[in-house]
């Protein structure tokens, strides 16, 4: 069988078009990460990520090898973006030589760093959905991929030298740093629906606006020396 007639689509029709396999795996992960994160990885079958991408499951497990190897493939993806979108800002802010001595710098960059995490996320829902199906399962599917994104190491290595310099407070733990900051911008955000009549809709720019206002200040205030504030 060619790659076109391997790669046509689950209504036996046989595409001319020319083939693609970047198209072709791109359109298989848009499905996996609407799947995995309506259903959780538990949940969700390799036939109804076939039938949702209108390709051949067989397609799927020769492109990814496994469910474990796509679900593996979505966080990738997903991490990818998330680099592209707020990794240059960030290594840009962490490239001030004041960052770990001033505290009026330290203070700007947590309130940087938590909206373009919060941004992020709002913009790819469908991440955070995924992140939440994996706190309620313990996490046992993270950590059984073999992809793993690093989002502590830089993080950690900033705190604990902000700490020597007085600018964190002398009763945090620097490696509680990057998963406060990750936690509570997840955790408000996945909390917004529930709770939706007494703060209203996270739909207009000034709602935005005042909860990226108020995760920071939660951040700041939490983890800064407070006679620096």
């Amino acid at each position: 069988m060619t790659p076109a007639e391997s790669g046509s689509k689950g209504n036996g029709k046989r595409s001319s078009r020319t083939y693609d396999a970047a198209r072709t795996k791109g359109m298989i992960l848009d499905a996996a990460e609407e799947t995995f994160a309506e259903l959780g990885y538990s949940a969700a079958r390799i036939d109804g990520i076939a039938k949702a991408s209108g390709y051949n499951k067989s397609l799927i497990y020769q492109y990814f090898g496994d469910k474990l190897g796509l679900y593996t493939e979505v966080v990738k993806r997903a991490d990818q973006i998330s680099e592209q979108v707020t990794g240059a800002a960030i290594a840009e802010l962490l490239k001030n030589p004041s960052l770990m001595s001033d505290p009026v710098v330290f203070k700007s960059f947590l309130e940087k760093i938590t909206r373009h995490m919060y941004e992020f996320l709002l913009e790819y829902p469908r991440y955070l959905k995924i992140l939440f199906w994996e706190a309620a399962e313990d996490w046992k599917t993270w950590n059984q991929i073999t992809y793993r994104p690093d989002d502590m190491t830089q993080l950690h290595e900033l705190a604990i030298a902000a700490k020597q310099n007085g600018i964190l407070r002398q009763d945090f733990d620097p490696a509680m740093f990057p998963i406060l900051i990750l936690n509570v911008t997840t955790a408000t955000l996945q909390s917004f629906s529930r709770y939706k009549k007494v703060m209203g809709k996270l739909d207009s720019p000034e709602m935005k606006e005042h909860t990226m206002d108020q995760i920071a200040k939660f951040v700041i205030y939490g983890v800064m020396e407070p006679s620096l504030l």
